[in-house]
């Protein structure tokens, strides 16, 4: 006699992360590229990867850009992380007092 197993229960997919490596220079004439970018990430889901180690200078718009994706996560329950920033990319944040909503890893000491 042959006996079918019974369906086993489906196993939640774990979603890879998005992986987002920002460009060494960052201003408003990337700005509608970046969004697009960001936009897109968005609407497939699951947990977002920043990249932001190679920035050496970035402008208002587009760290209101990133600003707007990491509320949006938040928003969404969407995990958004860093996998590293320069230090431009901190200081400019810094001086427009965005840190602590960019949710920066702590700065590694040299």
């Amino acid at each position: 006699m042959n006996r079918k197993k019974p369906p086993r229960a489906a196993k939640l997919k774990e979603t890879q992360p998005k992986r987002l490596v920002l460009d060494v220079q960052l201003n408003i004439a990337e700005a509608a590229d970046l969004h697009r970018v960001l936009r897109a990430l968005l609407a497939e889901g699951g947990p977002v990867v920043v990249d932001g180690t190679r920035v050496a200078q970035i402008d208002t718009a587009m760290l209101q850009l990133l600003t707007s994706l990491w509320r949006t996560c938040a928003e969404r329950g969407i995990a958004c992380t860093w996998s590293g920033v320069s230090g431009a990319l901190r200081q400019t944040a810094s001086l427009l007092g965005l840190t602590a909503i960019l949710n920066f890893p702590e700065a590694e000491l040299l």
